[in-house]
């Protein structure tokens, strides 16, 4: 009986250590390129959130610390405390995707450029009416 519950100690301890290596896998986004936008029902949290963090809201621009214009794109709330920025539901008025899609100058160059998928991402995100989902 012993030797039983021995094996059951031992499974189970190979079994969380098995669990987790898995979760550490390759979920984690880390390059703005490997944002991919489905073309409808667009999630800030799994869309707009990384994209905008890997790509505008680092150190020296919009982060809470560095704020560049005033403006910080690290959370949803803080993206309308700035007027204009994003207006739902009508995305050829909303500054942030006037400024994605190259029609508004932006005086910092990006990280990296918003590629079609992510412009129109964002697009369908405001058109969607923006929502914190």
């Amino acid at each position: 009986m012993i030797r039983d519950f021995k094996e059951i100690i031992v499974a189970f301890f190979l079994g969380a250590i098995i669990l987790t290596i898995a979760s550490c896998g390759g979920n984690t986004i880390t390059d703005p390129s490997e944002v991919v936008f489905p073309d409808s029902n667009i999630s800030y949290k799994s869309h707009v959130l990384p994209l905008l963090s890997l790509s505008c809201a680092y150190i020296g621009c919009h982060n809470d610390e560095s704020a560049a214009g005033n403006l910080r794109l690290t959370y949803y709330v803080a993206m309308f405390q700035h007027a204009g920025l994003i207006i739902p539901f009508k995305p050829d008025n909303s500054v942030l995707i006037q400024t994605i899609e190259g029609t508004l100058p932006h005086k910092a160059t990006y990280r990296q450029d918003f590629n079609a998928n992510q412009k129109k991402g964002m697009r369908q995100w405001v058109l969607e009416g923006a929502k914190d989902n």
